[in-house]
């Protein structure tokens, strides 16, 4: 299963692009479109910092095909590519004022993002062993997540 993991997350991903025109909010106007387009920069940002960080190692697939990444914004976040791609389906959703598109991203493609982010994570685990374990101790796996039960914090301040 974890091998097809990539693509139930992009069919969900897909299926929220999809749903984007229909049901619109009375609300989508100049301003929340600007803040979707502000939230879409910044998405597609944390995306290229991610690619820029993974350089060879981007394959799409659980199995780690280098070594472990731990700089970059990787030294800062544990899975930056799945939060840009959350921040990325927020920001369409805003901007298109759509309702199902919303509904689709927070029911169903984050929680696809955070259970492929939690089998990557026992793959890694089990191919890096304790340098794993020391990088998952200091770096936050996907912000709120990791916040909410206290994990991911910094031991040097």
């Amino acid at each position: 299963m974890k091998d097809k993991a990539h693509v139930i997350v992009l069919g969900m991903g897909l299926l929220n692009l999809a749903a984007l025109p229909l049901w619109r909010l009375p609300v989508a106007n100049a301003a929340t479109q600007a803040v979707g387009y502000a939230l879409l920069g910044l998405g597609l940002a944390l995306n290229l910092l991610s690619f820029l960080a993974l350089k060879h190692a981007a394959s799409g697939h659980i199995e780690p095909i280098g070594d472990l990444v731990s700089s970059g914004i990787y030294a800062r976040l544990r899975h930056p590519m799945y939060v840009s791609f959350a921040i990325i389906m927020l920001a369409l959703d805003l901007t298109f004022g759509s309702v199902p598109g919303t509904l689709v991203t927070l029911l169903v493609f984050i929680p696809s993002l955070v259970w492929r982010a939690r089998l990557e994570e026992r793959t890694l685990a089990r191919r890096f062993g304790k340098a794993w374990q020391a990088y998952a101790r200091r770096v936050p796996s996907l912000l709120l997540w990791d916040l909410a039960k206290g994990g991911g914090k910094r031991k040097d301040g």
